[in-house]
């Protein structure tokens, strides 16, 4: 199934440690990284940042991750040009967001956080294997503007084709879907186990934890009605992923039977 998401652009910035131990290059590879934001952020008009919290691959956050996000926020404020959202408040909605299906920002929800956040540009970064991935997200538009990557040497290239490709464009999502999932997985077990399931797995948790989903049901159906439509949207959005791509859909199966036996031993503890 092909998504719509032609008009989410996201700008990863790449940037590569080598053999050099974390951090030990951090000022630069982040000072360069910073820069090629704040230009692409003026190119296009965006003045009002705001820095999601990094996480590793698997999605979680640690003080190494921060360290990164902390200082590019450092570089951008230098530049005396933006403002950076109070990462204060970056996170308190993120944890708000986290609590049901929205943690994904893409162009349905884009708009929406933007206005949260007081931003017209949200900043990701994922760390892992020596590299860092900065994505830039319009929060009126999603427009691509373009990708770098950059390495200790200073090197830098824009390469837009790596964004033009559906299957290149599903990844990026399915990246950034994957993080959002294992952090709910961690934070709110429950609702991941219900905006995950598909119709044989509703079934399954209706059968062994019938007090929980039908709490989860109830708050879901208290919402209002566009609400609620926003809700199955995007749960459908990730079956429909889970369906298309046999990778993604394996972790999730994974995730799903690590956090079900979890919350089945718990209950009997109690």
């Amino acid at each position: 199934m092909h998504f719509h998401i032609t008009n989410l652009f996201f700008i990863f910035v790449t940037i590569m440690l080598f053999s050099i131990p974390a951090f030990s290059a951090e000022d630069g590879v982040t000072s360069k990284a910073a820069d090629y934001i704040c230009v692409k952020a003026k190119e296009g008009g965006k003045t009002r940042l705001a820095v999601y919290p990094f996480t590793g691959k698997d999605g979680s956050t640690s003080t190494d991750t921060e360290k990164y996000a902390t200082k590019i926020i450092e570089v951008i404020l230098t530049k005396g040009e933006f403002r950076v959202i109070d990462p204060a408040k970056v996170s308190k909605i993120v944890e708000e967001q986290e609590k049901g299906l929205t943690g994904l920002v893409d162009p349905d929800t884009a708009p929406e956080t933007g206005k949260m956040l007081g931003a017209d540009a949200m900043i990701f970064g994922i760390t892992g294997d020596g590299a860092i991935q900065i994505r830039i997200l319009d929060a009126a538009t999603g427009e691509i503007i373009g990708a770098t990557v950059a390495d200790t040497g200073g090197t830098a290239k824009v390469n837009n084709e790596d964004f033009k490709a559906d299957d290149s464009r599903d990844r990026f999502l399915l990246d950034q879907m994957e993080g959002k999932l294992r952090q709910m997985s961690g934070n709110h077990p429950a609702m991941f186990l219900y905006v995950t399931a598909d119709d044989d797995e509703m079934k399954e948790l209706e059968s062994e934890l019938p007090g929980v989903i039908k709490r989860i049901s109830s708050r879901i159906g208290s919402r209002d009605d566009a609400g609620v439509q926003k809700f199955e949207k995007r749960k459908k959005r990730l079956l429909q992923m889970r369906k298309k791509h046999p990778a993604f859909n394996s972790s999730i199966k994974d995730m799903r039977k690590k956090t079900f036996t979890e919350m089945k031993s718990k209950r009997k503890r109690k």
